[in-house]
């Protein structure tokens, strides 16, 4: 037997979606629950997402049978990713609006359809153009967490904020918001579904602790039955009656797991810190099969200069920014390579391409190049359309001089001339579409009419610009595989008793793909409810 300082039925690690839906619907089964977090505050890198959960069939649309289960199973059939475990797709799709309930039932979260957000491949069959299926939390007022309001991880404000999350905030506020009234205390997306998820712990008593990080795994036989814990100096074991549920997050931040397991290089991670693979070493530590590791939820960044979170170099992930028109993304040998217009995961697998003859990646020195237009226009993160454009733009009166001072091929001139021949001659992209699917334009300049013209503009007005590209991440999505109710696996192939994983932490039921925005929160939810009936009820979730 293991001596443990104090007991709980459930016991969680990590703050994030995942972690403090399992918690709430822990206690909303009646359980004892407490959520163990490292860091000094709540959230991880949900807290500073857009806070988007897809759930792809449900029967909360116009009419309940607009999302059946059959297309949501036809839609994601047509990614060509043999790590698609068939019963975990099918477990989340069929699970995903009884989460959606069950969290309503249980906290103050409400969540509505984010209207007219495309699925990411829309066209695909079972894909929805129109959306429907991603769904934004409810602004939530952070004065009802008392002292806790200032205990959940926020990025430092500034013009763009979090890069990624700017555009969606201000379409959030100007459309489906119009009108309400809001104190300076409510906050929007991943901030409030974090503090709503949070208000029904604190509410309900379950223990929350910060500062709190889990650093072993304990059994007694095969069942896992509490966690150690260290608190600064002090260390202290828990237990665990019905179960400890791993939503620690990725291991993006840990640069020898990264190295060890990611398909190609990363060194531009995009959330906290905190998300280094505590979770996934524990999970290794007691024998958990492992999967999907070479996969993340990619993204395209940018670093400023000077710029860190939490002591650490800081990247932005950027999607408006490369949408506009009036921009493109070229490589070293000064050529596109890919749709700068499509989401950013699928952008990522550009950037890990492999030279056959030279065994390097060619597209992984990139820049985003685009002109003085495209700037006094639209800005470029931090940079106010009115302020001066930084020494780091690489600011040139021509683009050969542009490619001279950053180190691009001079063809450089000849891709720019093709992109603004195309585009002023056909208003198309033959070379790679740009602006063909409807998602590609979501994100570009919405005051045009729909259709290409949102992504696709020429690029003649100097002085031209050149910005550095990176490929970075969200989060990775790899760790221990898991059956349908987040039951983790040993190597063995059985289940190892009284261990849960769910969020990034697991393997995750996406494999490669990402079918529509919030894909990364609905799996993390849906899986982290499943776990935590599974756990507190004993059986099976049907």
């Amino acid at each position: 037997m293991v001596d443990v300082t104090e007991t709980f039925d459930l016991v969680v690690l990590g703050s994030g979606a995942a972690g403090l839906t399992a918690a709430a619907i822990g206690l909303g089964e009646g359980a004892s629950v407490a959520v163990f977090e490292k860091e000094s505050r709540l959230g991880g890198t949900t807290a500073v997402s857009g806070g988007v959960v897809w759930i792809p069939a449900h029967r909360r649309g116009a009419s309940p049978d607009d999302f059946p289960v059959s297309d949501a199973m036809t839609y994601l059939s047509s990614f060509a990713d043999m790590r698609l475990r068939p019963e975990m797709v099918e477990a989340y799709v069929r699970t995903g609006e009884r989460m959606l309930d069950a969290v309503e039932a249980v906290t103050p979260v409400r969540f509505s359809i984010s209207a007219g957000f495309p699925d990411y491949k829309p066209e695909l069959p079972g894909g929805r153009p129109g959306g429907g299926r991603s769904f934004n939390p409810s602004p939530f007022d952070f004065a009802e967490l008392g002292e806790w309001a200032d205990r959940v991880y926020r990025f430092p404000p500034d013009w763009s904020d979090v890069g990624f999350d700017a555009e969606t905030l201000a379409r959030l506020k100007g459309t489906a918001l119009r009108g309400r009234e809001f104190t300076e205390s409510t906050r929007f997306m991943g901030q409030a579904l974090i503090g709503g998820l949070l208000k029904a712990l604190l509410d309900g008593g379950a223990v929350v602790r910060t500062g709190a990080r889990a650093v072993e795994l304990l059994k007694d036989g095969a069942r896992v039955v509490g966690v150690r814990i260290q608190e600064g100096e002090r260390v202290y074991a828990v237990g665990a009656r019905r179960g400890v549920v791993l939503a620690t997050g990725g291991f993006e931040w840990d640069e020898n797991l990264v190295q060890a397991f990611l398909r190609g290089p990363m060194r531009a991670p995009v959330g906290p810190p905190g998300a280094s693979g505590d979770g996934l070493r524990m999970a290794m530590s007691v024998g958990a099969a492992l999967g999907n590791m070479a996969e993340a939820w990619w993204a395209t960044t940018v670093k400023i200069p000077g710029d860190e979170i939490d002591g650490r170099p800081r990247s932005r992930s950027i999607r408006s920014e490369r949408t506009r028109p009036g921009c493109i993304i070229v490589n070293r040998r000064g050529r596109r390579f890919a749709n700068e217009a499509q989401d950013y995961n699928a952008l990522g697998g550009a950037f890990h391409q492999i030279d056959p003859e030279t065994l390097t990646y060619p597209n992984l020195q990139s820049w985003m190049i685009f002109d003085d237009r495209h700037l006094r226009r639209y800005g470029f993160l931090g940079v106010r359309p009115e302020d001066p454009a930084p020494e780091w733009f690489h600011g040139s009166a021509t683009l050969a001089e542009l490619a001279a001072r950053t180190g691009i091929d001079p063809a450089l001139v000849d891709t720019v001339e093709r992109w603004n021949r195309n585009v002023s001659e056909t208003m198309s992209d033959p070379d790679f579409h740009r602006g063909r699917s409807i998602y590609d334009g979501y994100w570009g300049d919405r005051s045009l009419p729909e259709g290409p013209a949102r992504t696709l503009g020429t690029i003649e007005v100097p002085p031209f610009y050149a910005v550095p590209i990176h490929v970075g991440t969200i989060g990775t999505k790899g760790g221990p595989l898991t059956t349908v109710n987040g039951e983790v696996l040993h190597v063995s192939g059985d289940v190892i008793p009284g261990l849960y994983a769910a969020g990034n932490v697991m393997a995750s039921a996406m494999g490669g793909a990402y079918p529509g925005a919030g894909a990364t929160i609905g799996p993390a939810m849906v899986f982290a409810y499943r776990a935590a009936m599974h756990a507190v009820r004993g059986q099976p979730v049907d």
